[in-house]
């Protein structure tokens, strides 16, 4: 069994055991049926199912019903206009702290429009184009309603495959710190600029204190962070490599990112 969850921070646990269906950057990734055996070595195996834990209440509320309720999401948003009025209906969804089966279909519908209406899909963020809309890049030029219903289509054929929790990404890696048969993906929050991206951020502390919980962790875990010499330094019993990712924060970049592990790396990943 696997479990991811986030607050954007999220975790992420993947395995082998059958799982009960369930009902709905950092993340984690927990494997049941690890990749890597407990002597840090890569092997072939792959995982069959995976948990998304996830705290902001709009993005668990999203994966809860592109799973749980896929229809009923697709046919709320293809009916949603994409505007600024929709924008300032939807606004006040982003002061609901705890998601409910009375709220969920809305606080996933604010979450999939913000993303998108957003400036660089931030959920907290202002619209694209401002609330002027005199810009070249208005409010709805980043949604593509029938590309985003086929991805959302073909990511809902995984259902049977992955269950979301609401929760502490950070929590779970300290409950399950003795377990030895799950792979974990870890994908905290930024060091810099945590706070402006992201509305459950991590402080200082909580970056300290997320380095000693997966020290003391006895699983494998791979872990993905921005480069900075501090988040070096906590890591740096850990391997650790630096591989370019492409960003769109402002414009489309690549950036150096850190991916540590508690077991040797490859040279070379996802394509870099």
């Amino acid at each position: 069994h696997a479990e991811l969850a986030t607050d954007q921070g999220c975790l992420l646990k993947s395995g082998s055991t059958r799982r009960q269906r369930t009902q709905s950057k950092g993340t984690t990734c927990r494997t049941q049926k690890s990749s890597l055996n407990t002597n840090n070595q890569a092997t072939t195996s792959l995982q069959n199912s995976a948990t998304l834990i996830e705290r902001d209440p709009l993005i668990y509320a999203f994966w809860h019903c592109l799973f749980e309720h896929t229809e009923k999401l697709v046919d709320r948003f293809l009916e949603l206009p994409i505007s600024l009025k929709t924008w300032r209906a939807l606004k006040p969804l982003l002061a609901i702290d705890k998601p409910n089966s009375k709220n969920m279909l809305d606080l996933a519908v604010a979450g999939l429009f913000f993303n998108r209406a957003n400036f660089s899909g931030i959920i907290s963020g202002g619209p694209i184009g401002g609330m002027s809309q005199k810009s070249d890049y208005k409010i709805d030029c980043r949604t593509n309603k029938s590309e985003l219903i086929a991805r959302i289509a073909q990511i809902a054929d995984l259902a049977d495959l992955v269950s979301i929790k609401f929760g502490d990404g950070l929590a779970e890696i300290k409950k399950d710190s003795r377990k030895t048969s799950s792979l974990y993906y870890v994908d905290p929050p930024y060091f810099l600029m945590g706070d402006r991206l992201y509305r459950h951020h991590f402080s200082h502390k909580d970056h300290k204190s997320l380095a000693s919980a997966l020290a003391k962790a006895r699983f494998p875990w791979i872990l993905s962070y921005d480069d900075h010499h501090v988040i070096e330094f906590l890591y740096r019993d850990c391997d650790v490599k630096k591989y370019r990712f492409l960003y769109s924060v402002k414009k489309s970049k690549l950036n150096l990112e850190l991916v540590i592990a508690n077991f040797k790396l490859p040279r070379k990943i996802l394509g870099d």
